[in-house]
C-alpha cells in the first residue's frame, strides 16, 4: 500500500517539473527570435539598448527557473554563458559614443 501512495505521489511532482522546463522552453523560444531582432537591429541601427534589454530579460527568466529547479546543471551552465553575453553587451553599451 505505501509503496502505491508513493509512487501516486511522486507522478504529479515529476509532471510538474516537466511542466516547469517547458514553460522555460516556451519563454526562451519567444526571446530568442526578439534577440535574433534585436541583433539585427543593433547591427543596423547601433540599438544596443534593445539587445542589452532583451538579453536582460532572458537572464532573468532562466534565474527564475533555476529558483525552481536548482539542479539543472544544464540550465545553470547555460546561464552562465547568457550572463557573460549580457556582460558584454553592457560593455559595449557603455563604451558606445
Amino acid at each position: 500500500m505505501l509503496l502505491l501512495v508513493v509512487s501516486a505521489v511522486g507522478s504529479p511532482v515529476f509532471c510538474w517539473q516537466l511542466g516547469d522546463r517547458q514553460a522555460y522552453n516556451n519563454k526562451m523560444a519567444l526571446l530568442n527570435v526578439m534577440l535574433e531582432g534585436a541583433k539585427q537591429r543593433a547591427v543596423d541601427t547601433d540599438d544596443l539598448q534593445t539587445l542589452c534589454l532583451v538579453m536582460s530579460i532572458g537572464n532573468d527568466v532562466t534565474e527564475r527557473y533555476l529558483q525552481e529547479q536548482s539542479s539543472d546543471k544544464q540550465i545553470r551552465k547555460r546561464l552562465e554563458g547568457m550572463r557573460n553575453d549580457f556582460t558584454s553587451c553592457l560593455g559595449l553599451l557603455h563604451n558606445a559614443p
